[in-house]
C-alpha cells in the first residue's frame, strides 16, 4: 500500500502542476475532468491518513489498495493523453522535439502572451535570443530578431503573433530564412560596389551575411584567377587579399563598438584562412578550377538566386539559420580535412564521427561546419540516463526539422539502449538513401 501511495503521489505531483494552467484545461477538457476526480479522491485518502497517523491502521483501511490502483491507472491514462497531445504540437513545429515536456507545457500555457515565451526562444533557434514585439489592438506583432550579442536584424515583413504558439513560431522561422536570404542578396550587391573600401560595408550589414558574401566573392575571384592558367592571377589576388587584411587589422585597432569588433574578428578569421588557401594554391602550382587542391576547399557560390556550397563533388544549400555574431573557429589543415570527411559523409547519407582526445575541438568543429552552411546544430550531451524513447524523440525532431544533431560522449549510453539507437539510426539512413 505504501509503495502504491508513493507511486500515485509522484504522478499526482507532476500532473497537478500542469493542470493548474487554464490553457491546458481548455485544450484537454476530458483529461482535466478525469484529473479532478483523481485529485479529489487522493486528497480524501491523504486527509484520512493525516487524521489517523498510525501506519498499520491507516494502510489497512478497506478498499484503499483498490482505490489507489484505480487512481494509478487513471493518472497513467492522463499521462498518455498528455504525451499524445504534446506529440501533435511537436509535429506542427518540429523544433519543439528538442525541448523538455515541462518547457513545452510552459510555452503552450502562455499562448495568449507572446512576451512570456521570449525566454524559451533561445531553445528553439540557434541565436534568436528575443524578438522585438509590439502590441496592436487585437494582436501582437514581431518586427526584429535580436541575437545574444545584441545584434538586431529587421524582418522583411512584420510577423503577426496570433493564434496557436506553434503556428506563429513556424511563421517566425520562415520569416527568419526569407529575411536572411534577402539580406544576403543585397549584401552581395553592396560588396561589389565597395570592393576597394570594405570598412563602410562591414558596418552596414549583419556579421553572418558579411562572412557569407565575402566567401562568395572570394570563390569567384579565385576561380577567375585560376582560369587564367598562370600564376599571375593568383599572385595579384594574394596581394589584394593581404592589403584587405591589413586594412581590417588597422580597423580592429581603431575605436569600434563591441558588435563591430565581433563582426571584424570573425571576418578576419575567415579571410586569413582564405589567404592561406591562395598561398597553398600558389605553392602547389594549381592552375585550373578542376584541380583537387581547389576542389577540396569549402566553396560558396551564388547560383540561381540562392547560395550553394560545394566541396569535392558534394553540393549543399545554405540553411539561412540566424547565427548572430557568435565568433568563428580558426581553420587549420586538420579542420579542413574534417570538413571534407563530414561533407562527403553527408553527401553519401551517412553520419560522421570525429575521434580524438578530450578538449581538442571535435564538437566545435562540427558546430563550425554547421555555421559555414548556416545549419541549426543541436549538441546533445549523452549520459547513462538516456533511454531509447528520448533518443527517438531527438531523432524524430532532427528528421523533421532538418537540423544537425551532434551527440557528445555517445559511448556513455547504456549498451541495451545503444542497440535500439543503432536500429533507429539505421532506419533514418535507409530512408535517406532511398
Amino acid at each position: 500500500v505504501i509503495e502504491m501511495i508513493l507511486q500515485v503521489q509522484r504522478q499526482w505531483m507532476y500532473l497537478e502542476n500542469i493542470f493548474i494552467g487554464e490553457d491546458i484545461r481548455k485544450q484537454l477538457p476530458n483529461e482535466s475532468a478525469e484529473f479532478d476526480i483523481v485529485n479529489k479522491s487522493w486528497k480524501d485518502v491523504m486527509t484520512k491518513l493525516h487524521q489517523d497517523p498510525n501506519a498499520c491502521r491507516g494502510t489497512h483501511t478497506e478498499g484503499l489498495l483498490e482505490n489507489l490502483n484505480k487512481m494509478n491507472q487513471s493518472l497513467e491514462a492522463i499521462q498518455r493523453s498528455l504525451d499524445m497531445y504534446l506529440e501533435t504540437k511537436r509535429q506542427f513545429f518540429p523544433r519543439f522535439y528538442f525541448l523538455s515536456n515541462d518547457d513545452l507545457l510552459e510555452i503552450l500555457g502562455q499562448s495568449k502572451n507572446p512576451e512570456a515565451i521570449q525566454p524559451h526562444l533561445k531553445k528553439c533557434f540557434d541565436n534568436i535570443k528575443s524578438l522585438d514585439m509590439a502590441r496592436m489592438r487585437d494582436h501582437w506583432e514581431a518586427t526584429h530578431m535580436n541575437s545574444a550579442e545584441k545584434e538586431k536584424v529587421e524582418f522583411k515583413a512584420v510577423v503577426r503573433l496570433e493564434g496557436v504558439v506553434e503556428g506563429w513560431l513556424c511563421e517566425v522561422e520562415s520569416m527568419m530564412q526569407k529575411t536572411l536570404k534577402d539580406i544576403l542578396r543585397n549584401c552581395r550587391t553592396d560588396l561589389k560596389k565597395h570592393l576597394a573600401k570594405r570598412d563602410k560595408w562591414v558596418r552596414d550589414w549583419p556579421g553572418q551575411m558579411l562572412i557569407t558574401s565575402s566567401q562568395i566573392q572570394w570563390t569567384a575571384d579565385c576561380e577567375k584567377a585560376l582560369d587564367r592558367g598562370d600564376k599571375k592571377g593568383l599572385k595579384s589576388l594574394k596581394k589584394k587579399q593581404t592589403q584587405m587584411l591589413e586594412k581590417f587589422s588597422d580597423a580592429v585597432r581603431g575605436n569600434l563598438t563591441k558588435l563591430e569588433r565581433l563582426k571584424l574578428v570573425a571576418l578576419i578569421t575567415i579571410e586569413v584562412h582564405s589567404r592561406e588557401i591562395i598561398e597553398r594554391l600558389l605553392k602547389t602550382g594549381t592552375s585550373n578550377c578542376n584541380a583537387f587542391e581547389w576542389m577540396s576547399q569549402l566553396r560558396l557560390y551564388w547560383e540561381e538566386d540562392d547560395c550553394a556550397i560545394r566541396q569535392t563533388n558534394t553540393l549543399f544549400g545554405y540553411g539561412y539559420e540566424y547565427l548572430g555574431n557568435s565568433g568563428r573557429l580558426v581553420i587549420t589543415p586538420l579542420t579542413d580535412r574534417c570538413y571534407m570527411t563530414l561533407t562527403t559523409a553527408l553527401h553519401l547519407h551517412r553520419g560522421g564521427s570525429p575521434k580524438g582526445p578530450a578538449g581538442t575541438g571535435k564538437t566545435e568543429t562540427v558546430k563550425d561546419l554547421g555555421k559555414s552552411l548556416a545549419m541549426y546544430v543541436i549538441v546533445i550531451n549523452c549520459s547513462e540516463g538516456l533511454d531509447f524513447k528520448s533518443m527517438g524523440r531527438m531523432f524524430s525532431g532532427l528528421a523533421q526539422s532538418g537540423a544537425w544533431g551532434c551527440f557528445d560522449e555517445f559511448n556513455r549510453i547504456n549498451i541495451e539502449v545503444l542497440s535500439v539507437v543503432a536500429q533507429q539510426i539505421l532506419s533514418i539512413l535507409q530512408a535517406l538513401a532511398n
